[in-house]
């Protein structure tokens, strides 16, 4: 929860207590977890909210850079850069569904934000989603094959 205090210093009233306990789940949740896993995870905590009241807290912390929400997996997680104003990539397992955030290399940042000027087009800060097998999954099965889920 550290890290989230200084992401609000312009505006001390955005993190309400409704968006502490969302982000507090989020930091406590071990994998990317969707709206409604948040919604158990606040159950268990004796927080009884309907729907609407966890997707709006979602998309505060989503819009002020503490949480991603991972598009191709409907999922959130928190973003542990002091400052997401980055271009970074999400790294997705296939098959256990963890979530690793890496930083893209400057050089190919720069190289992106070159062509996509070249079309009179200024990129803003973002991540990639990339699908793929993780090292764990990949040692308990040497014969890796991408499944569906």
């Amino acid at each position: 929860m550290q890290h989230a205090s200084p992401r609000c210093e312009h505006n001390q009233a955005g993190l309400t207590t409704n968006r502490r306990l969302v982000l507090d789940v989020l930091l406590q949740a071990d994998r990317a977890v969707s709206a409604y896993d948040v919604l158990q995870l606040l159950r268990e905590k004796e927080v009884h909210w309907q729907p609407p009241t966890v997707y709006r807290a979602l998309a505060f912390l989503v819009e002020a850079g503490m949480v991603h929400y991972i598009q191709s997996i409907q999922k959130y997680m928190v973003c542990h850069h002091q400052h997401c104003g980055h271009v970074t990539q999400l790294l997705i397992c296939h098959r256990c569904g963890q979530v690793q955030e890496v930083p893209i290399a400057d050089s190919l940042v720069a190289e992106l934000e070159q062509q996509a000027a070249a079309y009179h087009f200024t990129l803003i800060p973002q991540f990639l989603e990339l699908q793929g097998i993780c090292a764990t999954c990949q040692g308990e099965n040497t014969d890796v094959q991408i499944t569906e889920r």
